[in-house]
């Protein structure tokens, strides 16, 4: 029986979309590693799989259409957030339009987490696939081959349309991979050369990104990530995660590794044994991890800096209580507080990010939390307004409270350009928020501590140049552009 031939690909978006005024300093970090093991589990099973990023490759839409009926392929999946989703369909539309036989799969959280509005509204996607993707992408293929299209009825983690009706069957946890079953992602498909890394989280280029875990057991209000990989962490094992770094280092010329896990710390255990086990490896790169301030102590923290951790990022979120304890985060102020000057005494490179204008938060409690990033004063910070995505504790909070814009578009949840929020708060206003919004940045990135820290790593040659230099220009750029 021939296999199917697959395009697993980006959607048709622009860089101004996704990174917003940031753009300048957000590098080309949109490497697919969701699709790429995607990739590898179907390459495993004997599928013939090509990725495509149009928006790095610099496809033209001519180019682009182009390469669609030269390959004609069975099969093209995509994934997409709710801010790509109006972009998604249109790509959709665009190959229906050009190779109508072609089978349209649609994946990612947006799918993920509204499936009959995205399959009623996608009509030019054949088929959803919810929640993690390779067991139902691949469950898909097999009936899709055997021409069996009944048994497409009874796979987990799938939805679409027949006639008038909807199938939707939700994922099932229990049917998620072990961690002996996460593929290494298929790297050799993608033009990994191509991919600067955020220099929020690159020490010095090439850097690339590595996901040691999947699902997340916090209920943050403004996050649904357990929506999609389920609350339940499976952590990769020590020996799957080196053979990558090790590839990356000797394939790909990595400099640095940056682990894009939600919450690198989660086990202490796992981490203290993957940390032993990097440092016997010899490969010797420096890494950046995501953490929470409630899983890091000094033990931990020491024994990840021996292992080339140089950058921790903690989602910090707010200075005043009542705000941490509205979107759930489970952390105090105090925690927070001696996180970061732990980390910072202890010679790590600090990046911390905030949400301001919360529901309920008064002009004074929003600058209370500017000042309290300031006298922080570490090497970087980002804010944020909230985005109310669909699905989320947050959401709720913010049609209840007002302020939420109902029949917003999909491309205005956005958490970069906030020219129409989809949440404005009652008691500060639009003009208000995007002023504190502003004096935010200025306010910390004015702070003579914050140059001092970040210059004097640049002198002593801690981090490359270059990353400076690509902060400086993001920087003049959201100062500049309004």
């Amino acid at each position: 029986m021939k296999k199917l031939k697959i395009l697993l690909q980006e959607p048709v978006v622009s860089r101004q979309v996704t990174y917003g005024k940031f753009a300048k300093g957000a590098g080309t970090n949109t490497f697919s590693y969701g699709l790429a093991c995607l990739a590898a589990y179907l390459k495993d099973r004997g599928y013939e799989v090509v990725f495509l990023d149009p928006n790095l490759e610099e496809m033209s839409p001519l180019a682009y259409q182009e390469f669609l009926v030269r390959n004609k392929f069975d099969v093209i999946g995509m994934g997409s957030t709710t801010l790509q989703i109006d972009y998604v369909l249109k790509c959709f539309k665009t190959i229906k339009h050009i190779l109508p036989q072609t089978l349209t799969v649609l994946g990612g959280v947006h799918a993920t987490l509204m499936p009959n509005e995205t399959i009623i509204s996608g009509t030019d996607i054949d088929y959803l696939i919810l929640g993690e993707g390779e067991k139902p992408f691949y469950r898909l293929l097999e009936q899709l081959e055997k021409g069996a299209r009944d048994g497409i009825r009874n796979i987990p983690g799938i939805c679409y349309r027949v006639n008038s009706e909807t199938v939707l069957n939700l994922p099932q946890e229990r049917d998620f991979l072990a961690p002996e079953e996460i593929a290494i992602p298929q790297y050799d498909l993608f033009s990994m050369r191509k991919y600067v890394a955020q220099i929020t989280f690159a020490k010095a280029f090439p850097s690339y990104t590595v996901i040691a875990s999947r699902g997340c057991p916090y209920g943050c209000a403004f996050c649904n990530a357990s929506a999609t990989l389920g609350k339940k962490v499976r952590l990769r094992q020590t020996e799957s995660l080196l053979q990558e770094i090790r590839m990356l280092k000797e394939q790909y010329g990595a400099k640095g590794i940056m682990f894009l896990d939600s919450t690198f710390t989660i086990s202490k255990p796992w981490l203290i044994k993957f940390c032993r086990e990097y440092i016997l490896s010899g490969l010797n790169l420096p890494w950046a991890a995501n953490s929470r301030v409630d899983t890091v102590d000094r033990e931990l923290l020491t024994l990840m800096k021996a292992a080339g951790c140089w950058n921790i990022t903690f989602g910090i979120e707010s200075a005043n209580q009542k705000s941490l304890d509205l979107i759930g985060k489970n952390t105090t102020v105090e925690q927070n507080t001696a996180a970061l000057q732990m980390a910072l005494k202890m010679g790590f490179n600090v990046y911390a990010s905030y949400i301001i204008c919360l529901p309920g938060e008064t002009e004074e409690d929003v600058k209370c939390t500017i000042r309290y990033a300031r006298s922080i004063g570490n090497h970087m910070a980002m804010f944020y307004l909230p985005v109310p995505f669909p699905k989320t504790i947050l959401g709720n909070i913010c049609q209840k409270s007002g302020g939420f814009r109902e029949g917003a578009a999909w491309s205005d949840y956005n958490a970069w350009d906030y020219s129409k929020p989809v949440y404005v708060s009652p008691l500060l206003g639009k003009e208000k928020m995007l002023q504190l919004y502003r004096e935010a940045y200025l306010s910390f990135y004015s702070n003579p501590v914050v140059w001092y820290r970040n210059i004097k790593d640049m002198i002593l040659l801690k981090q490359s140049p270059y990353r400076f230099w690509l902060g400086l220009k993001s920087l003049i750029s959201f100062i500049f552009r309004r």
